[in-house]
């Protein structure tokens, strides 16, 4: 059965397909990725969902039309829901006691939404759907990839995990939400701390492995109707070392922005305590050695989509200070991002 990944890279005026009729390698660890060109496909919890790696039989690039950007990245706050269900409540009462007790520096709690009528099935449906992500959201990494293994999900992401060539790498901490508007609000203490706790997360993390590490930022990105504070980390890694990518990706992967700290404990709670199998939701995607470049983006803004039905997931990282309201309203905002795709 044949397995396909469409990806297009943030403002880039061209996309890339990759497929195969065989079937996709399944991975043992983090550690193995790679050693072999192709599309990854990472959940979050390496063993509930298969972590994937297509190996493509033909990779095309095509010229993508820019002229249908627009602002429809907009969200329409009376299609929002203001009120937490029962499940949500509960989980929220669970996370924000565990932080509140000082358990944990930071949990992630994310919830998922079924919207019927919003299904796409078969390989043109697909890339229409793919196409129309790429004019809507221009500023995001979208890739929609499809295996028998995995399904069929489409990802519009603001987060980098890791990209490179070479021995050159990027990666980022990404954390803070906020609707977007002209001008952009004072960012709150909660948001400016959740974001602190990801970008020291991140730079102890790769210390052991890199070198000459720059550092960028925190400062104020667009993605979609959102607004993310955002630290950038450009740095090297030792020459020769085949294998630099896939200890990257097993330090870094889960980061706190999907996860928590500590985090093999907070992966553990979230794993007791959400009520969810989040699949490859806040796992990671992407290009992995074609054309010599890696880029792989957290799967987050995600869905997975049978012919009827698109199933978008969201989260958002429970603090002390958070309030059940408002981290309700920030995952509604979250999966309005992916639902607009569709529509």
């Amino acid at each position: 059965m044949k397995s396909y990944a469409y990806y297009r890279l943030p403002y880039a005026d061209k996309y890339t397909k990759v497929e195969t009729e065989r079937e996709p390698m399944t991975l043992d660890t983090l550690d193995a990725v790679g050693h072999t060109p192709g599309f990854c496909i990472a959940p979050f919890n390496n063993g509930a969902s298969p972590l994937l790696l297509i190996q493509p039989d033909t990779v095309t690039t095509r010229d993508i039309t820019t002229q249908d950007y627009d602002n429809t990245d907009e969200t329409d706050a009376t299609m929002l829901s203001t009120t937490p269900d029962e499940a949500y409540r509960t989980a929220f009462t669970a996370y924000h006691e565990a932080v509140a007790e000082g358990r944990f520096r930071k949990l992630v709690l994310a919830r998922h939404k079924v919207v019927e009528g919003k299904g796409a099935e078969g390989e043109q449906a697909h890339e229409a759907l793919f196409l129309r992500a790429c004019r809507v959201f221009p500023r995001l990494m979208i890739m929609l990839f499809s295996t028998p293994q995995s399904g069929t999900w489409i990802v519009a992401s603001p987060e980098i995990l890791v990209k490179g060539r070479g021995d050159v790498y990027h990666t980022v901490a990404l954390a803070g939400t906020m609707a977007y508007k002209e001008g952009y609000a004072e960012w709150s203490e909660k948001n400016k701390t959740e974001q602190h706790i990801v970008e020291e997360y991140v730079n102890d993390t790769i210390r052991p492995v890199a070198t000459e590490i720059i550092k960028d930022g925190p400062y104020t990105v667009r993605a979609g109707n959102l607004v993310h504070l955002r630290t950038d980390f450009r740095f090297k890694v030792a020459d020769g070392d085949g294998n630099a990518l896939g200890r990257l990706l097993a330090r870094l992967h889960p980061t706190p922005a999907v996860c928590g700290l500590p985090k093999a404990e907070a992966q553990s709670f979230i794993l007791r305590n959400e009520g969810q199998d989040r699949k490859y939701y806040s796992g990671f995607a992407g290009p992995v050695g074609i054309n010599g470049e890696t880029h792989l983006y957290v799967s987050l803004r995600c869905a997975e989509l049978t012919r009827d039905a698109m199933t978008a997931y969201a989260g958002g990282g429970i603090m002390p200070e958070s309030t059940c309201t408002a981290e309700w309203r920030e995952t509604e905002m979250k999966m309005r991002t992916v639902i607009v795709s569709r529509e």
